[in-house]
């Protein structure tokens, strides 16, 4: 007959083998090869952002944010002197204050991880919602290479992320609603009450919504058995979480200064323009628009909200070059799911079995970032810095000596450089106008490219604001002008920026 083993014995028990057979048998672990293509996928656009330099916004929601630390949330604009006292709307307070503060505590790299970790999420929603939807792993790598290509000149530190966060949660959660699967629509209308107070682009939510409502009083008219209640009650308790800033519902007009007051404005930012066919980086936001397109006229097309929501992001991608992102995140749903309707091996019902043990998964992802990482960092060179934001490419010297000899001065500065300006001179010399065109009107910002470009009568509006001091980079038409005009004097020279003084 077999001994038993007493109770206090601790060398054979069942107990303590599998505590120390623990560890081998995660090794013995495996995953699906599509989480590891996925993987694989966000690796690379996690790296690639380290190739940008600090984007130009940077800077003014850094010191933002620090405003906002020090002083409270401002009421009226304290950084430029051509719109000082001028009520300022501060429909992104939240998410500069987040900047300044991770900024504060872990530096530039922080807010890069921060960034990079909210648009790798939205993807990620997106690509989860595409594989509730039956999307195969072969049709979704295409697409998610599709996606990452458009994505990746888009992410950088700044509050536009945090709208494509939770676009991808509205996505999924009324996607799936819509398609009867039981899934909560309360943390909608929460949701939106933090995304009022982190960027404008809330009204991307309440279009889905609007999306959602119209699909369903569609499917009703077609004699469809739908709850309108329900998304009713939601659609009413999103709007009204939008009062929940400093604004109130005063914010839900403010859009339309975008519409009638920043005409001049959209025609100089770049990411405002419409998708130039000839620029490689533009070709992601034509591939997804076409492949929308080419799913909404399938046979397997999707149905209504869906299809509503493509049209809606394939008209605004075209639009302006800004709103790509969108139209990449709806892509991996529509296109893919309907890719699997037409064709059954690329659904996800016929997806291979292969598994990768997770040792291999995590060397093979940990390569891509390894060989992209580098790479990335190298194209930037000094562009990118762990702790305060690098300065390469800024007038940094130039705008040491304005500070040092011009402080308190009217001074006149480029857009680009403005938000730069703004952190480097704040309080002691004043913008003439940055990144924050929403306040700045059309009149002054046509005077403003006037001058810049040295236009006939240039000399008379600069009379005109009473501008003193002159920062810009001496390869500007403006610098060029100032140099054999009598009535300016140069009193800089730096690597890219000249500084010129009324004489």
């Amino acid at each position: 007959m077999q001994q038993s083993i007493p109770a206090s014995s601790n060398t054979d028990s069942p107990r303590v083998r599998v505590r120390l057979d623990a560890p081998a048998t995660w090794l013995r672990a495996s995953v699906p090869a599509a989480w590891v293509q996925a993987g694989m996928l966000f690796a690379v656009l996690a790296a690639l952002p380290f190739a940008r330099g600090v984007d130009n916004d940077f800077w003014w929601h850094l010191r933002t944010g620090q405003f906002i630390f020090d002083s409270g949330i401002p009421r009226h604009d304290p950084f430029s002197w051509t719109a000082a006292g001028k009520p300022w709307v501060m429909h992104e307070w939240l998410s500069e204050a987040i900047i300044y503060a991770v900024q504060s505590g872990f530096g530039y790299i922080g807010n890069m991880v921060l960034f990079i970790a909210v648009s790798l999420a939205s993807v990620a929603i997106s690509y989860a919602l595409a594989r509730r939807f039956g999307a195969g792993t072969k049709p979704l790598v295409g697409l998610m290479i599709v996606a990452a290509w458009t994505f990746t000149i888009f992410i950088t530190p700044r509050p536009q992320d945090f709208t494509w966060l939770f676009f991808a949660v509205y996505l999924y959660v009324i996607a799936r609603h819509y398609e009867g699967d039981r899934v909560p629509l309360w943390p909608l209308p929460i949701v939106m009450a933090f995304w009022v107070n982190m960027h404008l682009g809330f009204y991307f939510g309440l279009m889905l919504v609007g999306c959602w409502i119209a699909a369903l009083a569609f499917d009703a008219v077609r004699g469809r058995d739908v709850a309108l209640r329900a998304p009713l009650l939601i659609a009413v308790a999103c709007v009204l979480a939008t009062f929940a800033n400093p604004s109130g519902p005063a914010i839900l007009l403010y859009p339309l200064r975008y519409v009638f007051d920043s005409q001049v404005a959209n025609g100089m930012v770049a990411e405002w323009q419409r998708p130039d066919i000839t620029w490689t980086l533009h070709w992601p936001i034509y591939a997804a628009a076409l492949l929308l397109g080419l799913s909404l006229i399938s046979r397997s097309r999707p149905r209504p909200f869906l299809a509503l929501v493509s049209v809606a992001v394939i008209v605004l991608s075209m639009q302006a070059v800004r709103n790509a992102p969108f139209a990449a995140l709806v892509l991996l749903p529509v296109a893919g799911s309907a890719l699997a309707r037409r064709w059954p091996a690329a659904s996800s019902a016929r997806d291979s079995n292969v598994r990768v043990p997770i040792g291999a998964a995590a060397a093979m992802i940990a390569s891509i970032a390894l060989i992209v990482g580098p790479v990335s960092l190298s194209i930037a060179g000094t562009a990118v810095s762990l702790g305060a934001p690098s300065q390469r490419g800024y007038p940094s010297a130039g705008a040491e000596y304005v500070r040092e000899h011009f402080a308190g001065r009217r001074m006149f500065n480029e857009y680009n450089a403005g938000g730069y300006l703004i952190y480097k001179l704040y309080p002691d010399v004043p913008v003439f106008v940055d990144g924050r065109t929403d306040f700045y009107g059309n009149a002054l910002l046509k005077d403003y490219l006037h001058i810049d470009r040295a236009d006939p009568g240039w000399e008379a509006l600069l009379t005109k604001y009473g501008v003193e001091v002159i920062l810009i980079d001496k390869q500007l038409p403006l610098a060029k002008a100032l140099a054999s005009d009598p009535g300016w004097q140069e009193q800089f020279t730096g690597e890219t920026e000249v500084v010129y003084a009324r004489r």
